[in-house]
């Protein structure tokens, strides 16, 4: 069921997501469950909701190795609501809590993703260069080709701002092979719109 849920998810099918969630009364109270509810209320612009479930969530893991995912979700939450110097925050608070906790390539590649999102909409195009270079070196180094995907498209909306479209194609044709590799089709059908507005 939680798989059905992340598969509407990542297909943007909030309503169905939430639908069957709410079905659920074993799924929706468990950490699993609140995770997804939160996505989808930061998703589908309920913020305020969508912080309360993420506070709720950091408050029960506080200390322990868990917790830089509940600050992660509070600076998405953040960064969707437009609040991008805010959600930097967070960022910076998770990332000392991953320092703390492990090395995993995969955390910090998210956090470094998440981060330069921030900084691209604030037009801070150098940091967000930094950041992105950073989730790509990590995405490679743990072999991740969903974040891989991901910081390549984000490298082409850089590109983009920096008025470089030739790189910006290079880059969302990158992604596209990550995302290929990630079985990820709703992903690939996204780039192949973008490339044909390139």
């Amino acid at each position: 069921m939680l798989q059905d849920v992340w598969l509407a998810i990542d297909e943007r099918r909030y309503g169905q997501a939430e639908s069957i969630l709410q079905t659920s009364d074993e799924l929706r109270p468990t950490r699993a469950g609140q995770m997804a509810l939160g996505y989808i209320l930061s998703h589908t612009g309920r913020h305020e909701e969508a912080r309360e479930v993420y506070r709720n969530l950091r408050e029960q893991h506080r200390g322990d190795e868990w917790e830089h995912i509940a600050v992660h979700q509070q600076g998405r939450v953040e960064r969707l609501a437009g609040e991008h110097r805010k959600a930097l925050e967070f960022f910076a608070e998770e990332r000392k809590l991953i320092e703390k906790h492990s090395d995993d390539p995969h955390k910090f590649a998210a956090n470094a993703f998440e981060a330069a999102q921030c900084h691209l909409a604030l037009l801070n195009l150098k940091e967000a260069r930094h950041r992105m270079t950073e989730a790509l070196e990590r995405a490679h180094q743990h072999d991740d080709p969903e974040m891989l995907g991901r910081a390549e498209r984000g490298m082409a909306d850089l590109s983009l701002l920096e008025g470089h479209p030739d790189a910006a194609k290079l880059h969302l044709e990158r992604a596209q092979v990550a995302f290929q590799q990630a079985d990820d089709e709703f992903a690939v059908r996204e780039i192949d719109a973008q490339l044909q507005n390139l």
